[in-house]
């Protein structure tokens, strides 16, 4: 298996399986290897209002 990061990025992971760069089994074995974090996640609140008072300066 491939131990570089960049052929698993979700932006770029079906390419490198087209090229046969990775194959479909890697990728879902390297997905479900990865630590569950959603523990860590934090809401993002966006004020619109302020956001549109920015664009406007």
């Amino acid at each position: 298996m491939k131990d570089n990061e960049k052929f698993f990025d979700v932006r770029v992971h079906k390419r490198y399986i087209k090229e046969g760069e990775i194959t479909q089994k890697e990728y879902d074995k390297h997905i479900k290897s990865l630590p569950d974090v959603t523990d860590k996640a934090t809401d993002l609140i966006i004020d619109e209002e302020e956001e549109a008072g920015e664009e406007e300066e």
